[in-house]
């Protein structure tokens, strides 16, 4: 079983990177061989022109990091989506990366790659008083259905300031079962 998780924020040691190593050390218990994938230490550039035949699109930004981290996402069995709330959205890193996909989408090595993969969210938000995780997890249930990969679910915390989920053991503790679980369902 192996997991990917993209680390899309680029605060190493803030809240989604706390919450995203204790989902790992969840799945790793499991049995689990984890790697993290920060983006924000790649060169991933905003997507090119494309063109509008979808089964002749090409990535014309091929001197980037972007297609290495591809060939290494189509053989997770999991791709973790760690991305803290931006402005009503993941952050630019893994927008970057997920708008790349555009080049590829038809392509059957990705396609193939990802399809019944599980996908998992991790994700923090500063609102003290209202869950914003929608704002992550609705993106990527639809790339989930895109990819006809499996979405396993999602862990988050409504926390601000850097590495505050740390004070949090009841969310970590939520982010290590959800590792622990979302190995043993693709698993099953």
């Amino acid at each position: 079983m192996k997991l990917i998780a993209l680390m899309g924020s680029p605060r190493k040691g803030g809240n989604t990177d706390l919450l995203t190593d204790a989902f790992i050390e969840g799945a790793h218990a499991e049995g689990a061989e984890c790697e993290k994938i920060y983006l924000d230490d790649l060169n991933i550039r905003p997507i090119g022109p494309v063109g509008d035949d979808w089964s002749m699109r090409s990535d014309l930004r091929l001197d980037d990091d972007a297609r290495g981290v591809f060939d290494r996402l189509i053989t997770a069995d999991i791709v973790v989506f760690a991305s803290p709330v931006y402005w009503q959205g993941v952050t630019g890193q893994l927008k970057c990366l997920a708008d790349r996909f555009s080049a590829y989408y038809m392509a059957p090595w990705l396609r193939e790659g990802m399809e019944g993969a599980g996908f998992f969210v991790v994700t923090a938000w500063g609102h003290p008083t209202s869950d914003e995780s929608h704002w992550v997890t609705e993106p990527i249930k639809a790339w989930a259905r895109g990819f006809k990969a499996r979405y396993l679910g999602d862990v988050g915390a409504a926390v601000a300031k850097w590495g505050e989920v740390a004070q949090l053991p009841d969310a970590l503790a939520e982010a290590r079962d959800k590792g622990a679980d979302a190995v043993r369902t693709m698993r099953a």
